[in-house]
């Protein structure tokens, strides 16, 4: 509710007080079920719906707190869920909604009729309920917004991307007016039916709606007789444009400590709010998304993607990585007649690889990750690549050193040794070169540096490593020992 005080405040939300409180009543001294309970809970629920005992079922589901019911829920077959999503009430729906992931919550949208759906979705929080709009068939969306009575706001959060701030942001939020005195902003708080969660933070706005502070309840409770919001309030406010990329508004929360930070318009009018848990989920899918990208693998796959879903996406990526395989395979055919001249050096081959696999890697996750939460700049290529040269440097030495040892006890051949070593030590170095320069060079062609790094790494490694290890042996061939 943008620009609005809380003596403007008007829930949306009418639950059953009793069954609630029956229901608060039911699992307050119970303790929370751990994952292996909540799949017998789930197959209990399966078992009992396809026996034709629908009220059982639902009453085992009733008896969860709503976290658990999402959970239970979005892992029932769609059929099951339907049969228990007609039974419960609005406001439990909207209570399970809030608590499910987007592509949970469009799931479930699917299984409830148009009209209770607009029931639902105007009994959720907004940014929940746009959401879900965004995530289903357009027509659809339509024919459920033609049937809220309030959409406004909703109307509003869908002009925004969902990735952006203005996507994310919950539009109801509590803003008291500067040049109230504490006393009277108190009053108004009083009087109004908000939630004491919803007063966690408060916003202060000028009479033109501009934000202009930040405070919190206990800053009125104890401001001294005749203060007004102006003097309780902290003027310097941490905030974010509707078109801020939804990472950087979690990365202005982590680094400042705030437990939600205000969305504002061009104009500096307050829009809407961030609370610390939408950002949580943020971060935590957009990791996610990096480390399935890395491996090639859709960032918003699941395990249980359709076979043909998981095809499309992965397949491209395997056959990529065959490209590279086969180009590996390209190089290693060029010397042939050394491996054949002295087969002990394919022994060999794959700890050149490898090792200089495992350095690359570990070069690499760490520049994609701080590329992910901001902590690399274009202009940082250059250090890092003399920090990971250094790096690269000291663990080959290492690394060759201790190599070179092996193989000597091993073959008693000085030569073999030291190629041995020479290569390992040029590979690590082109390896952690290489996962400084990739991830840097794929952002400079506007790629996803997490999308295909860590294949052109792999490549990269594996095809010098096969080059410095047999061109040294090649070069060394008449002196190594061939007994």
């Amino acid at each position: 509710m943008p620009d609005q005080t809380p003596d403007d405040h008007n829930s949306s939300r009418n639950p059953d007080q009793t069954s609630i409180q029956d229901q608060d009543e039911r699992v307050l001294f119970s303790t929370a079920p751990d994952a292996d309970q909540l799949d017998g809970i789930q197959e209990t629920i399966e078992e009992l719906v396809e026996s034709g005992d629908a009220q059982q079922a639902l009453s085992e589901l009733q008896g969860l707190r709503d976290p658990d019911k999402a959970e239970v829920l979005a892992d029932l077959e769609p059929e099951n869920r339907r049969a228990l999503l007609g039974s419960l009430s609005v406001e439990e729906i909207a209570d399970v909604l809030e608590h499910m992931d987007v592509d949970e919550a469009v799931e479930v949208s699917g299984l409830v009729d148009v009209t209770r759906m607009a029931k639902v979705l105007e009994t959720v929080s907004n940014d929940v309920a746009a959401d879900v709009l965004r995530g289903i068939d357009w027509a659809d969306a339509s024919n459920i917004l033609v049937r809220m009575e309030d959409r406004s706001a909703i109307g509003n959060l869908l002009l925004h991307q969902d990735d952006d701030a203005g996507g994310l942001m919950s539009t109801e939020f509590v803003a008291i007016r500067d040049s109230w005195t504490a006393t009277r902003a108190i009053t108004v708080l009083r009087n109004s039916d908000l939630e004491p969660e919803d007063m966690r933070q408060l916003f202060a706005v000028d009479d033109d709606g501009l934000l202009v502070g930040v405070l919190e309840l206990p800053d009125l409770v104890f401001a001294r007789a005749g203060s007004t919001v102006t003097d309780v309030m902290n003027p310097d406010v941490v905030s974010v444009r509707t078109k801020t990329d939804q990472e950087e508004a979690a990365r202005l929360m982590q680094r400042y400590e705030i437990r939600s930070v205000p969305v504002i318009s061009a104009d500096g009018r307050l829009e809407g709010a961030i609370a610390i848990e939408d950002l949580v989920d943020v971060v935590e899918a957009e990791a996610t998304e990096d480390m399935f990208r890395m491996l090639g693998v859709r960032g918003d796959a699941k395990s249980i993607e359709s076979v043909r879903g998981s095809v499309r996406h992965r397949l491209p990526w395997l056959l990529i990585n065959l490209a590279t395989v086969l180009a590996t395979g390209f190089v290693l055919n060029l010397f042939t007649e050394t491996l054949s001249s002295l087969t002990i050096l394919a022994v060999f081959l794959p700890v050149v690889m490898g090792q200089a696999g495992i350095s690359g890697n570990q070069t690499l996750t760490i520049i994609v990750r701080s590329m992910a939460i901001g902590d690399t700049a274009p202009g940082d290529a250059r250090k890092l690549l003399v920090r990971e040269a250094l790096l690269a440097i000291a663990q080959g030495i290492v690394v060759a050193v201790v190599i070179a040892g092996i193989v000597f006890l091993w073959r008693g051949d000085a030569y073999l040794a030291g190629i041995v070593a020479g290569a390992l030590f040029l590979n690590m170095l082109i390896a952690g070169l290489s996962g400084v320069l990739i991830p840097f060079t794929l952002r400079a062609l506007k790629a996803d540096p997490a999308t295909s790094s860590a294949v052109f790494l792999t490549t990269v490694t594996d095809i010098a490593g096969i080059a410095a290890y047999m061109g040294l042996a090649t070069g060394f061939l008449s002196l190594l020992d061939k007994g």
